[in-house]
């Protein structure tokens, strides 16, 4: 089996992604030689707000899936939350991830662990078959943001956002602490907060398409692992998504805790968050239609 697809090229290689790969590992290495408290901290509270709020409740389930509404200048929020994980601006997040939805796990799909566990891991990043700026393709698969203008800055900016929030870890930790503090907060709340979520993302493309159960029988090798789960925020329930992909709620059976919901759940009573999109139940209790063959939905903006 090759570590890559066939429709893969080395010239295709993005030596800045290999860059930025290597750097930020690198830099998440001194974690254990640079610990303070308020370090620890700032990687808790920035884990969850880019982790949880940025990638799993508006990348995927807002953004990419429209499983719920909110006012714009919650999801402007939102969205620079995403943008600070250092995954990719919101388009190009969101594109990728209905193009993986529509291909799942066939010969097109942008990170099938079918190629390789690797390849499904990271190493997908590292080449660019030209689809994912593609102005044919994005007009397709993300009408919904390819002129939406915050999303259009993010994506323009999305460097100099990144490296000012962690220069402002830095400044904060310095005024907190002094340097100690000040690489302490830079390394936890940037760079090993980054390899962390980073890593729990890509659990999602690669295990939960090779281990653990399946509640529905989909077109695709999506499964449920508890363990991602934890980590990803509900998103571990992988097959349960690609058996609904709209609905807000990953978790279909009563242990399956899904943390993103409860967000959500918390938005919806304090008015933040409406038409949250339920799971399509069918003629048999606790059974779900499978709706992965069909395009990824995008509902009305």
């Amino acid at each position: 089996m090759s570590l890559l697809p066939q429709r893969v090229k080395q010239s295709h290689l993005r030596v800045h992604m290999l860059v930025a790969l290597v750097v930020v590992h690198g830099l998440a290495l001194a974690a254990p030689f640079t610990f303070t408290w308020p370090g620890f901290v700032s990687f808790v509270v920035m884990m969850f707000a880019t982790g949880c709020l940025g990638i799993t409740l508006c990348y995927h389930r807002l953004l990419s899936h429209r499983s719920f509404k909110t006012h714009k200048i919650v999801k402007y929020f939102l969205m620079l939350c995403g943008t600070l994980s250092l995954e990719g601006d919101p388009a190009w997040w969101v594109a990728t991830h209905r193009l993986h939805h529509r291909e799942s796990d066939q010969e097109m799909d942008p990170h099938s662990p079918r190629v390789s566990f690797a390849w499904a891991h990271m190493l997908w990043l590292l080449y660019d078959d030209g689809r994912s700026r593609d102005p044919v393709l994005l007009a397709r698969f993300i009408p919904d943001l390819v002129n939406d203008p915050w999303a259009k800055f993010l994506e323009k900016f999305f460097l100099p956002i990144n490296l000012g929030f962690i220069a402002l870890l830095f400044g904060l930790g310095y005024w907190m602490g002094g340097l100690k503090t000040a690489i302490s907060m830079a390394v936890w709340g940037g760079f090993f907060r980054i390899a962390w979520v980073w890593h729990i993302t890509w659990f999602v493309n690669s295990v939960t398409h090779v281990l653990g159960y399946r509640n529905y029988e989909t077109k695709d090798d999506s499964r449920n692992i508890w363990w991602v789960a934890l980590l990803s925020f509900g998103e571990g329930w992988h097959n349960n998504h690609h058996a609904n992909p709209s609905a807000a709620k990953s978790g279909h059976r009563w242990w399956e805790f899904d943390l993103t919901y409860g967000v959500i759940k918390v938005m919806q009573f304090t008015g933040l968050a409406w038409k949250i999109h339920p799971v399509v139940e069918s003629r048999e209790p606790g059974i779900v239609q499978n709706l992965s063959n069909k395009q990824p939905q995008v509902a009305e903006v």
